[in-house]
């Protein structure tokens, strides 16, 4: 008489747990994926901030993750030093290499900037012929030696992002100023961030790379004396030109 075969069933049990396992594995690493650009971005614009604050170029950093990468040249091994450890002081960042060149033409970068114009050459008039250009900017402030937008700017942003989408062939420059307050790579480096702060929030709106171009200008094109309170809050300020229609 032949034996009955018996078939034994493996248990579902473990193979459910692997599922699930893979599932969170899964969506883990989706999430910090997803999560990654925020947190360059937050560390980017942190870093520039406490460069420009120490009175130090901010144009070189950039990140991969936590991990700062520093390029370009100085023309002081002083300065590439003082670059990294500002950068690995800033919180959140977890290594910095550091591939700064020390070369003779980077004395070009201080060189470079202009300098403020005697009072006997007059001040800086800004062009208002455009709409976009008379739009009232003076809302758009910042805190010292920062470059975060605040919520007044938003209201002023969307005009400007208006202007730009119905004129898509319209190319413009943001740029910003300061008083005569500071060094000057640090005048330089605070307004250039602030410039491209903003140019970053019109791009969000959906406005086309190519119509905004983000430049600061320090102190160099005073529009007010410096010597008075007054003038300086005006000095500080942010500006649009119309570079093509």
């Amino acid at each position: 008489m032949a034996t009955p075969t018996i078939l034994y069933e493996k248990p579902l049990f473990p193979l459910v747990v692997f599922l699930v396992l893979l599932i969170a594995a899964t969506l883990s690493v989706f999430a910090i994926l997803f999560k990654q650009s925020d947190i360059e971005t937050d560390l980017l614009q942190r870093t520039r901030q406490a460069l420009s604050e120490a009175g130090l170029p901010a144009d070189g950093i950039r990140f991969q993750g936590r991990d700062g990468i520093l390029s370009g040249a100085v023309v002081d091994e002083n300065v590439a030093t003082q670059l990294e450890n500002t950068i690995r002081q800033v919180y959140g960042v977890r290594n910095v290499e550091n591939r700064v060149e020390i070369a003779q033409t980077a004395a070009i970068d201080a060189a470079s900037i202009p300098q403020t114009p005697p009072p006997a050459a007059g001040l800086y008039i800004p062009s208002k012929k455009h709409p976009v250009e008379q739009i009232d900017l003076s809302a758009i402030q910042f805190d010292y030696a920062r470059a975060e937008l605040e919520a007044d700017s938003m209201s002023i942003l969307e005009n400007i992002s208006t202007e730009l989408q119905k004129s898509p062939q319209m190319k413009i420059e943001v740029s910003a100023h300061t008083d005569d307050s500071g060094t000057a790579l640090g005048k330089m480096a605070v307004t250039q961030a602030r410039a491209e702060a903003i140019r970053t929030y019109l791009l969000s709106k959906g406005i086309h790379p190519e119509q905004v171009k983000a430049q600061g200008y320090g102190s160099v094109r005073p529009v007010a004396d410096n010597s008075t309170d007054e003038g300086r809050q005006q000095n500080r300020r942010i500006e649009i030109t119309v570079l093509e229609e």
